[in-house]
């Protein structure tokens, strides 16, 4: 006895009593425009809470702050010219955030390239002071949870 491996079976069209064979399948029915539009727009996203939205406000700005700062440090120690108009805007935009810490280390000067240590502080502290504030803000804005009478 031969064993054949076992296939699906599918049925075969049987003629029909004219000797046309039965047609198996549905004609092709093209998709309604409310099946159309679950596949091709997008789902909306879910919006965002007050809170959160705070939290990245303050997450953007102090990116923002930095990425200045270290595009003053770069140019500093780069020794790019003073005079063209990006740098000028760069180093008056950023002065007043680096003043406060400028004199707690000395400045090193190599040539005309020099390494502000007072902006790679600033860098720090800026850093220390957005995660504290999101921290803060998360923190703030949470739910308490229920109490239950006992």
């Amino acid at each position: 006895m031969q064993s054949t491996p076992h296939a699906p079976s599918t049925p075969s069209p049987q003629p029909r009593e004219s000797g046309e064979p039965r047609e198996l399948a549905q004609p092709f029915q093209p998709p309604s425009p409310r099946q159309l539009n679950a596949v091709t727009e997008p789902r909306p996203r879910p919006s965002v809470g007050g809170i959160a939205r705070l939290a990245q406000t303050v997450s953007l700005l102090t990116g923002m702050v930095e990425a200045l700062i270290i595009t003053r440090v770069a140019l500093k120690l780069l020794a790019a010219n003073a005079a063209t108009g990006f740098v000028r805007f760069v180093y008056g935009v950023s002065a007043p955030l680096v003043a406060p810490f400028q004199g707690i280390f000395p400045t090193p000067v190599s040539n005309a390239n020099v390494l502000e240590l007072s902006s790679l502080v600033a860098i720090v502290v800026y850093g220390l002071i957005a995660w504290g504030l999101v921290r803060l803000i998360v923190l703030l804005g949470r739910r308490p949870l229920p109490t239950t009478a006992g």
